[in-house]
């Protein structure tokens, strides 16, 4: 009897330490998700004909959502922006409000630096001139973009990054005879908060 009930004890605790191992191991290999919210300056500069070929500056907010195991990670954000298209003569301009949907690599070289870059699909939602008209068709309502860049993790879960994002498409539909492509390059520099990790 005495065998039995140690037979049975010895059976509990081998398997108790053998889930608790393979909890433990689950632990280890489950990946990390990150979730937050981020805001900040957006400086857009679109190279072409009568357009000034400058950066002009809006801004930029949105989340992110990331996926990342050990060193390397996945992460999607959805943004909103604004931007200001500003022609060479006449003192007109087109004021753009977008959304850029970046997928992004990411690596981190250290820990809280973390270094991403990936392609970004971006689609117009309104444009209006200095007069407040609508004019979003003289541009075309989608982008393609490659973004590069880099954040820093903070303390109490605050984040500080800067990116650059390369436009591939040309967003100009108007009718400015010889106007050619118009193409965009942008800079932004954002402050955000992590709900998870």
């Amino acid at each position: 009897m005495k065998f039995s009930l140690l037979s049975v004890a010895l059976g509990a605790l081998l398997f108790s330490n053998t889930a608790d191992a393979q909890l433990g191991v689950a632990k280890k290999v489950l990946p990390k998700v990150t979730v937050g919210v981020k805001a900040g300056l957006n400086m857009q500069q679109v190279s072409g004909d009568y357009v000034e070929n400058a950066f002009g500056a809006g801004i930029v907010g949105g989340v992110f959502v990331g996926v990342s195991k050990k060193k390397m990670g996945v992460r999607v954000e959805g943004l909103v922006k604004s931007a200001k298209i500003s022609y060479t003569t006449g003192g007109s301009y087109i004021k753009t409000v977008g959304m850029d949907i970046p997928v992004l690599f990411q690596y981190s070289p250290v820990p809280r630096l973390k270094i991403h870059g990936g392609p970004q699909f971006s689609m117009l939602l309104s444009a209006k001139d200095n007069a407040d008209a609508d004019v979003k068709s003289l541009l075309n309502s989608s982008d393609i973009a490659a973004a590069v860049g880099a954040e820093v993790y903070l303390p109490f879960k605050l984040t500080v990054g800067a990116r650059y994002i390369k436009g591939f498409s040309n967003v100009n539909k108007t009718s400015i005879p010889g106007s050619g492509d118009w193409t965009t390059s942008t800079i932004q520099v954002t402050v955000g908060y992590r709900f998870l990790n």
